[in-house]
């Protein structure tokens, strides 16, 4: 067979897209695999029937698996792979540490990859489609129609008011969609962790800047000092939270960081259930769910179920972080509805005199409090 014309067709796998070394005059298929070492070489030319080539490219091959291993293993090194190459999908133990946070889905990882490559990965099935999809149209779902919902032009308050939940609504998706649709960018660990902090923020935002409007409308009837008095705690835990979630190394430690101002919420849920606070006394439901269907999306995700009785075969959808993405999404909306019950509860200029009517000296005595100061 003459040279100039053996080839061996390109072969692509789940493990890895096929590369064509030159070694003389034959051409010789090499599977980029991370665990790759020359005895691997030496079954890959025997099937092929090319044993007595052995000793002739034993130097060449050996000094190759070696500089392919070190561009492996050093994240600044690390190449990316062309466009036409980019559905590639990987195996878990194709990926680098940082991004091995979860054995049980082992298939369907995206390759490591430059910007135009992670876009591209908006346009094929991967394992964080959903993840990624479920957030991104929860972006463009609120930005259409959340803010002509709220009250703008009702003074200072309610602007204030109405900003702390757009901003609380949209945040931890655009967290999330950012970090899910890069975190293979290859730019090495650093940057991971760089996206991941992004993603806490995101979640930071929503658990504090965008609960505001719940822990404002419970306060809504009591005298000034009291009214700042409390707001000023509840951003002081919540940026105590933010602080520790920063400095976290493992998912229950970033968790555990939003407890202080959730306790804090759920005493003001209790005392509201007992009307001893402000609020829409009909908008209970919604109160309780924004904040009950999130723990329960955190507890499915870290927990790892139903992936960790089904190895394998939830890798694309249906696994513990698809889970608790749309549950998530169904905590915000929650907390949307029971904002909105909540603002047009305090536009009522008579409900503290109703409330003051009822309860004790604490609350103002007069509905024209309604903090247009801020």
């Amino acid at each position: 067979m003459p040279n100039s014309e053996f080839k061996y067709p390109e072969r692509k796998t789940l493990l890895g897209c096929v590369n064509d070394v030159d070694i003389g005059s034959m051409r010789l298929a090499i599977i980029r695999l991370e665990s790759t070492n020359f005895g691997y070489l030496r079954q890959l030319s025997s099937i092929y029937g090319f044993q007595r080539i052995i000793p002739a490219i034993t130097a060449e091959a050996d000094t190759a698996v070696k500089d392919n291993i070190n561009e492996e293993t050093d994240p600044s090194s690390v190449k990316s792979y062309d466009d036409k190459d980019s559905w590639c999908l990987q195996t878990w133990s194709d990926m680098p540490s940082h991004l091995q946070f979860n054995p049980h889905i082992r298939t369907g990882y995206r390759q490591i990859t430059n910007l135009k490559g992670c876009i591209r990965s908006l346009f094929y099935i991967h394992n964080e489609t959903v993840n990624t999809f479920t957030h991104g149209l929860a972006i463009l779902h609120i930005l259409l129609t959340i803010p002509g919902l709220l009250p703008w032009e009702k003074g200072i308050f309610f602007g204030f008011i109405s900003w702390c939940h757009l901003i609380g609504a949209v945040s931890p998706w655009i967290g999330s969609f950012i970090y899910h649709l890069f975190m293979n960018l290859n730019y090495g660990e650093k940057f991971y962790r760089g996206l991941l902090k992004l993603d806490m923020l995101g979640i930071w935002v929503c658990q504090s800047i965008g609960a505001l409007p719940m822990i404002a409308t419970s306060v809504h009837c009591l005298t000034p000092i009291l009214w700042y008095s409390t707001m000023l705690l509840y951003v002081f835990l919540s940026i105590w939270g933010l602080f520790k979630a920063m400095k976290a190394k493992s998912p229950w430690e970033r968790r555990l960081c939003f407890a202080p101002p959730f306790m804090m919420r759920m005493i003001f849920l209790t005392l509201r259930c007992f009307h001893l606070t402000g609020g829409d006394p009909d908008n209970l439901t919604h109160i309780v769910l924004q904040d009950l269907v999130a723990v329960i999306g955190g507890a499915i995700g870290a927990l790892r179920i139903p992936e960790k009785w089904l190895p394998g075969q939830v890798d694309f959808i249906f696994n513990s972080h698809n889970i608790m993405h749309v549950v998530v999404v169904c905590a915000v909306w929650s907390m949307h509805a029971a904002t909105i019950r909540d603002i047009k509860w305090m536009m009522n200029p008579d409900v503290c005199l109703d409330t003051s009517n009822t309860s004790n000296s604490s609350y103002s005595s007069s509905p024209a409090f309604i903090h247009d100061e801020l």
